[in-house]
C-alpha cells in the first residue's frame, strides 16, 4: 500500500493544563524527597559499606532518565529534592526534620519548580516557534511543486493528485482524496495513499447520510473531524475497519468563492495533532489558486481543441467529401474529446431500425432504446454512454462512447452534450448535402430515363410511320407523269431529310450505341460524326456503371459541339481513364478559350450533372488559350442519406 511522499509515523500525547503541570512537579518533588529520605536512612541502617559517591551516581542517573523522558518540567524539582534528602539522610551530619526544615525544603522545591516552568515554556515556545517555520516551509515547498505542475501545463488530474499527496505528506495522513462538488453528490477526482484502491479516480459519491462526513464539512463551510466510534460505525466502517483509520478530517475547498469540492484526509492514528484543521485550511486556501488556474487552462485548451476540431470538419465538408467520410471523421473527434475504448456513430431510420454509420460493430440496442425514447443523454453499467444527436429540431441518431471495463466519469454525458450540438451541424451538413446529391442524382436519373423513353418513341413510333409514308408517296410518284411526277418525287426526298434530321436528333437524346456496347463506342461513333478532328482514348476496362456512362457522354458531346460551334478550334483531344475507383475524363480543345459556366452556358449543365453524381467539374479557359474541362466521378453510385 503507498505511503505518503514525507510522512513519518507520529505518536498523538496530550499535555495538560500547564496548572496541572505545576501542581505534580511539585508533588513529584516532594515524592522524590520522602522517597530518598526513607531509601537513604534504610541504607544507612542497614547496609552502611553503600558509599556515597556510588549513591550519590544512582540518584544522578535517574534525574537524568527522568528528565530525558518527563522533561525539565519534573526532572529539576526531583533532582533538588533528592539531593536535599541525600544531604540530610545519608551524608553527616544527620539532621531532623523540624519546622525550619520544612520551610527550606518548600523553598527550595518551589524554586526549583517555577525555574522548571518557566524553562519549559520557553523551550514550547521556542519549539512551536520552529516547528511552525517548518511547517511553514514544508507548505510553501509543497506549493511550489504544485504550481510548477500548473505552470508545465499538467493535466487537472495531476495537479489535483499531487495536491493529495502534498497534504498528506504536510499532516502525515497516510491516505487522502480529492472529491468535486455537483448537484447532489461529489466525485473523486484525485486520491493518495491507503486509500487509493477505495476511492478511485472516477468514483461519485452521493451526499447526505450515505457521506455524513463529507456532507456536514460542506453545509458548514468549515474543517468537520471524526474520530473514535463514532468514525468507525458509520457508512465506511468496512473500509475503515480494515484500513484500520483512527480519525478523519473532510474540508471544503473554495475556488473563486464558489463552492468547489471537498478533501478528505485519515490516518491510522488515535487522532491528527493539534491544529491540523487550520493547516489543511492555510493549505487548500493557497492551493484553490492552483486548483483555479488548472481549471481555467483545462477549458481554454478544451476550447481550442474545440475549435480545432470543428474547424476539421468544417474543412472537410468545404472540400465536399463524402459524408460516409464526414461521418467517420466526425466520430473520430469524439473518440479524441472523450477517450475510451471506442466511439460510434448510429442513426435512427424511419422504419425504426438503427444503422451504424461509423465505428465497430456494436450491441447497444438497449442503450439506443432508451435515448430514441427519452431523446436524452444515458449510459449503460458506467461504461458506455449514449448521447442523442438532433439534426433541424428532429432526433436523428447518437453517439456512442465506450471504455471496455472502466467506469466512465461522472461528468461524461454533460460534456458530450455540450460538444454534440456543436458537431451536429457538421452532422446536418453533410447529411444535408448526402440529401442534395441523392435528390440531384435521381432528378438526373429521371431525365435520363426521359431521354431514353422520347428516344424509344421516336424510333418506334414518328420515325417508323414517316418512313412508311415516304415510301408510299415515292410509289405514288411512280405512276405520275412530268411536273406532278417531280413534285412528288422531291416531297419524298425533303421527307427523308426529315427523317435523317430526326434520327440525328435522337441519337443526341440518347444514342443507341452508348446502352449496347458502351462509353468507348459510343465516343468513337460520335468523334466519326463530328465535323472537327476529335482524338479519342479511352483506358478503361469493361462497362462502367449507367449514370457514370451517360454522364460522361454528354460532357464529351457538349465540349465537342461547343468546339464546332463557338471556339474556332481545330481538333480536341479526349482523354478517359479510370484509378483508384474513379473516373478521370480531360477534353481539350486548342480554340479561342473564354468560357465561363457561370454565364448560363451548357457547361453549367454539365456541371451539375457530374455533381449529382458525386464527382468534380472543372473548366480551365483562358481567352486564347483554347478549353479543358477535366472531371473526376467515382465509380461507387452514390447512396441515399437516409431520413
Amino acid at each position: 500500500m503507498p505511503v505518503p511522499r514525507g510522512w513519518q509515523p507520529h505518536r498523538v500525547r496530550r499535555r495538560l493544563p500547564l496548572s496541572l503541570e505545576v501542581t505534580f512537579s511539585l508533588l513529584s518533588g516532594v515524592g522524590s524527597f520522602v522517597a530518598v529520605a526513607l531509601l537513604s536512612t534504610y541504607l544507612r541502617n542497614h547496609v552502611p559499606t553503600v558509599h556515597a559517591p556510588l549513591l550519590g551516581v544512582v540518584l544522578l542517573a535517574v534525574v537524568l532518565v527522568l528528565a530525558r523522558t518527563a522533561g525539565i518540567m519534573y526532572a529539576l524539582p526531583v533532582g533538588v529534592a533528592a539531593v536535599q534528602a541525600f544531604d540530610w539522610f545519608f551524608l553527616p551530619p544527620l539532621r531532623d526534620l523540624n519546622d525550619t526544615s520544612l520551610i527550606v525544603l518548600g523553598l527550595f522545591i518551589s524554586t526549583a519548580t517555577i525555574v522548571a516552568t518557566v524553562a519549559t515554556v520557553a523551550t514550547r515556545r521556542a519549539v512551536e516557534s520552529e516547528r511552525a517555520r517548518g511547517d511553514l516551509a514544508g507548505e510553501q515547498a509543497a506549493l511550489r511543486r504544485v504550481a510548477t505542475l500548473v505552470a508545465a501545463q499538467a493535466k487537472p488530474a495531476e495537479v489535483f493528485t499531487a495536491i493529495a499527496d502534498e497534504l498528506a505528506g504536510l499532516i502525515g495522513a497516510e491516505g487522502t482524496f480529492v472529491a468535486r462538488h455537483d448537484d447532489d453528490g461529489v466525485t473523486v477526482v484525485a486520491t493518495y495513499g491507503l486509500l487509493s484502491h477505495d476511492m478511485p479516480m472516477g468514483r461519485r459519491l452521493e451526499l447526505g447520510p450515505a457521506s455524513v462526513l463529507m456532507t456536514t464539512a460542506i453545509e458548514a463551510g468549515e474543517p468537520i473531524k471524526r474520530v473514535g466510534d463514532p468514525f468507525r460505525t458509520g457508512p465506511f466502517s468496512d473500509i475503515i475497519g480494515r484500513l484500520g483509520l483512527g480519525a478523519a478530517i473532510a474540508t471544503p475547498v473554495t475556488v473563486g468563492g464558489r463552492q468547489w469540492g471537498v478533501i478528505v484526509a485519515a490516518t491510522t492514528q488515535p487522532d491528527f495533532p493539534p491544529g491540523t484543521e487550520a493547516r489543511i485550511c492555510d493549505f487548500m486556501e493557497l492551493a484553490a489558486t492552483a486548483i483555479a488556474n488548472t481549471q481555467a487552462e483545462q477549458q481554454l485548451r478544451e476550447l481550442a481543441e474545440t475549435q480545432a476540431s470543428l474547424r476539421r470538419l468544417a474543412l472537410l465538408i468545404a472540400q465536399g467529401e463524402p459524408p460516409e467520410r464526414v461521418f467517420t471523421a466526425v466520430t473520430a473527434e469524439v473518440l479524441r474529446h472523450f477517450g475510451g475504448g471506442h466511439a460510434r456513430l448510429v442513426r435512427y431510420e424511419l422504419d425504426g431500425t438503427v444503422t451504424l454509420l461509423a465505428g465497430d460493430a456494436w450491441d447497444g440496442d438497449a442503450l439506443a432504446a432508451v435515448v430514441k425514447e427519452t431523446g436524452r443523454a444515458a449510459r449503460v453499467d458506467d461504461t458506455a454512454v449514449g448521447v442523442p444527436i438532433h439534426v433541424n429540431g428532429r432526433l436523428w441518431g447518437m453517439f456512442v462512447v465506450g471504455s471496455g471495463e472502466e467506469e466512465l466519469p461522472a461528468d461524461t454525458e454533460v460534456r458530450m452534450t455540450e460538444y454534440t450540438d456543436l458537431v451536429a451541424t457538421a452532422v446536418a451538413d453533410a447529411q444535408s448535402r448526402a440529401d442534395l446529391q441523392s435528390s440531384r442524382a435521381r432528378i438526373v436519373a429521371a431525365a435520363d430515363e426521359a431521354r431514353r423513353r422520347i428516344e424509344r418513341d421516336l424510333h418506334d413510333g414518328a420515325q417508323q410511320r414517316l418512313v412508311a409514308l415516304a415510301l408510299r408517296l415515292r410509289g405514288a410518284g411512280m405512276d405520275l407523269e412530268g411536273d406532278a411526277r417531280r413534285d412528288v418525287t422531291d416531297v419524298a426526298a425533303d421527307l427523308m431529310t426529315v427523317i435523317d434530321e430526326l434520327r440525328e436528333l435522337s441519337r443526341g437524346i440518347h444514342p443507341a450505341v452508348l446502352s449496347d456496347s458502351g462509353l468507348r463506342p459510343a465516343l468513337r461513333a460520335l468523334a466519326r460524326r463530328s465535323p472537327l478532328p476529335v482524338e479519342v482514348d479511352v483506358r478503361v476496362a469493361g462497362r462502367l456503371p449507367q449514370a457514370v456512362e451517360v454522364g460522361a457522354y454528354y460532357v464529351v458531346s457538349e465540349m465537342v459541339t461547343n468546339a464546332a460551334k463557338h471556339s474556332g478550334a481545330s481538333v480536341v483531344e479526349v482523354t478517359v481513364d479510370v484509378a483508384d475507383d474513379v473516373l478521370r475524363l480531360v477534353v481539350c480543345d486548342d480554340g479561342a478559350g473564354g468560357a465561363d459556366p457561370a454565364r448560363g452556358t451548357g457547361l453549367l449543365g454539365l456541371k451539375d450533372r457530374i455533381e449529382a453524381l458525386g464527382g468534380t467539374f472543372d473548366v480551365r479557359s483562358p481567352a486564347g488559350g483554347g478549353t479543358t474541362v477535366t472531371c473526376r466521378v467515382p465509380l461507387a453510385t452514390p447512396r441515399p442519406a437516409g431520413p
